[in-house]
């Protein structure tokens, strides 16, 4: 593993697994020693205003309270905001900024799958997004100034919102305990905690969330998948019925038909686990032609490039992802699957555990053809690319 978090005392990445993920908040002082912001505010901004990218301006004392806008934005929807009380985010950062991407190595012994994306946003002094709730993990990372956050981990049950609002902010929040943020400090909170940050001065803060689809969203995809792959597996069919008068009545039956229908729906243990792959690494983009796994050019040139650079990284917009099948490895890339030769198997597991490569250990990969021309294909795609 290649995480660089300076846990405290008595703490290391097996027993934050152990007793923490999920359980309970942990603040981490100094975790990532010397962290630099790899944006400035107005870079940040600048983002906020390109097409495709998500992003939100919150501020207390709008036009409404806690008025929320939209983005893309424009430079003039910066330079009119007030000294104070606002807050700007913009997501799937991890997508663009290669700083950013790597970011996520430092969480490397937690399921890759599972991470969702890195948000950052820029607070004015007095800036928040109000006390709030999230159902997922979250890692809160301190940049450029200091922020004050505050959490409550023992409400439990149904909580009660300000209601007219398009945020979701708690009606009454009361701190437990109380953090005071420093560049490379970071706070990790488990779903349900909730939680308010309140900026002192400028500040900039780095999200890392985890994927939490619900129960439903999870059926949802999967029927959606079915339903394009096997439209007319099984069809109702009323059984064995009589005349009657009463037709506009949903017989008991035929009620329980139904019920068997919808909770007998087909699908393989292999079925169920290549549609979840492809569901988790889907990033809204399929590969034209599927996972290359030949090169269309001689991967000599791919081996002397290697040799000249110091690292190779991965595609910032794709996700890598494997299983471990009983024909071998089957591999997921941006939703799309390719089963992966026995010769090649040790390169794809590494390639996935990673974001980023260091050229020197790849090349000793190299020196298997099978392994060259795999990784030849991907560079000519645009999975992999050196960094210069």
């Amino acid at each position: 593993m290649n995480n660089s978090i300076n846990f405290p005392d008595g703490i290391d990445a097996e027993i934050f697994v152990r007793d923490y993920w999920q359980q309970k908040p942990l603040f981490i002082k100094n975790a990532l020693a010397g962290f630099k912001d790899p944006l400035t505010p107005e870079e940040l901004a600048g983002l906020a205003c390109e097409e495709g990218i998500a992003s939100r301006l919150i501020q207390e004392h709008g036009e409404t309270p806690w008025q929320v806008r939209h983005g893309p934005f424009r430079e003039e929807d910066f330079t009119s905001l007030p000294e104070s009380h606002y807050t700007f985010l913009v997501q799937d950062l991890d997508r663009y900024i290669p700083e950013l991407n790597q970011l996520l190595d430092n969480l490397d012994f937690l399921p890759a799958w599972r991470m969702d994306d890195v948000m950052a946003s820029y607070a004015a002094p007095q800036g928040t997004v109000g006390p709030h709730t999230d159902q997922y993990d979250v890692f809160l990372i301190q940049g450029l100034g200091t922020r004050v956050w505050q959490i409550n981990t023992q409400v439990q049950g149904e909580e009660k919102l300000i209601p007219g609002l398009d945020l979701r902010i708690l009606a009454a929040f009361e701190a437990e305990q109380e953090f005071i943020m420093q560049p490379g400090d970071m706070l990790y909170l488990p779903p349900g905690v909730q939680h308010h940050g309140v900026s002192d001065a400028p500040c900039m803060t780095y999200s890392i969330g985890f994927r939490a689809a619900t129960q439903l969203e999870l059926l949802g995809d999967y029927i959606d998948q079915r339903t394009l792959q096997h439209g007319d597996d099984v069809r109702f069919r009323d059984g064995a019925i009589t005349a009657d008068p009463h037709n506009g009545e949903i017989k008991p039956a035929a009620r329980q038909r139904i019920r068997e229908m919808i909770r007998q729906i087909p699908g393989s243990d292999a079925e169920i686990d290549d549609w979840f792959a492809r569901f988790v690494t889907y990033t809204g983009v399929r590969l034209e032609k599927g996972i290359p796994l030949h090169s269309e050019s001689d991967p000599a040139l791919f081996i002397e490039l290697c040799s000249s650079h110091p690292r190779l990284l991965r595609d910032l917009q794709s996700r890598f992802a494997y299983i471990e099948a009983e024909h071998g490895l089957q591999l997921y890339i941006d939703g799309e699957t390719a089963a992966i030769p026995p010769g090649q198997a040790g390169l794809v597991r590494w390639l996935c555990n990673q974001r980023q490569y260091d050229c020197e250990t790849l090349g000793r990969y190299l020196q298997n053809a099978g392994n060259a021309d795999l990784l030849c294909a991907w560079w000519e795609h645009g999975l992999v690319y050196f960094d210069d």
